[in-house]
């Protein structure tokens, strides 16, 4: 596994975000930067199986734990207000753009889940000019399964009263991957979590339902991910969140036994070699 180096940003309000950066050599030449992003409870220690990937395909990569996530600052599974975490990838950003200021190429935000919702509401409110194009894997824009009613009763009456109230989100986290034994091998299971309070999880809703709505305001390049046997997020939502997208330049890939973690199931290589090869003919131009 390639070295990374790591250091703590501060964020807008002064909670900590830990950062990773898993940069060439001098003499190697980029061609590009991804920023990773990571998914509800867990954290960017997850992926680095993915960024040594990329960086053999000569990419620089990027990424860090969200707030109240993995080694970063703040309360375990809350946030006041799902923008929170927008403005901490600005501040991701700015360090991606300090490292690679002797680079030329182009930046990708990939996201996973959350991530992945996080980057198509970046897309759609930032509309940042710093950044070339995203890849959406299994994004939270629905849910493909209806929480328990009294679990949502519960999370409306505290969300005006203590909203932040965390309650146990009951992941089975044995459904995410069809490959337990590379699943149980990825590092720092002590750094996950299964909370989320009930501002968060109100806010991601409403995150949810504008990132359908203002699908038009998404034009830059997009690649969209999903597994149709996922049991978390909704890969019909995705078809929909594409259908929508006024990017003229996007693609939908759908993988028919594939769960969740996309990265870490079964046939994974198959979906880090569909990503190479879109980001490949996107770097170039």
């Amino acid at each position: 596994m390639t070295n990374w180096d790591e250091t703590l940003l501060q964020a807008d309000d002064g909670v900590p975000l830990l950062f990773r950066w898993y940069g060439l050599t001098p003499t190697d030449l980029s061609r590009g930067t991804i920023l990773l992003t990571h998914g509800l409870g867990e954290h960017s220690a997850r992926y680095l199986h993915v960024a040594e990937f990329f960086r053999q395909q000569g990419y620089e990569v990027a990424s860090h734990d969200l707030r109240g996530h993995g080694r970063s600052g703040g309360r375990r599974g809350d946030a006041r207000g799902f923008r929170r975490f927008l403005d901490d990838m600005e501040v991701v950003i700015r360090e991606v753009e300090r490292r690679r200021r002797e680079r030329e190429g182009p930046l990708f935000l990939y996201g996973h889940s959350m991530g992945g919702l996080m980057v198509v509401r970046f897309l759609q409110e930032r509309r940042s000019d710093r950044v070339a194009g995203g890849v959406v894997a299994a994004p939270w824009i629905r849910l493909a399964f209806s929480p328990q009613w009294w679990k949502l009763a519960l999370a409306g009456m505290a969300r005006f009263v203590i909203p932040g109230y965390r309650q146990i989100t009951g992941l089975d986290t044995t459904r995410l991957s069809r490959d337990r034994a590379f699943a149980e091998q990825l590092p720092g299971k002590e750094l996950g979590h299964h909370l989320i309070s009930a501002r968060l999880f109100y806010d991601i809703h409403l995150s949810c339902q504008s990132a359908l709505e203002e699908a038009g305001h998404c034009e830059l390049p997009l690649l969209l991910l999903h597994g149709k046997a996922d049991p978390v997020t909704s890969p019909l939502a995705t078809e929909e969140l594409f259908s929508r997208l006024a990017s003229r330049d996007k693609t939908l890939k759908l993988y028919p036994d594939m769960v969740h973690e996309l990265h870490n199931d079964l046939n994974r290589e198959a979906v880090l070699a569909d990503i190479a090869g879109w980001l490949s003919v996107h770097a170039a131009r």
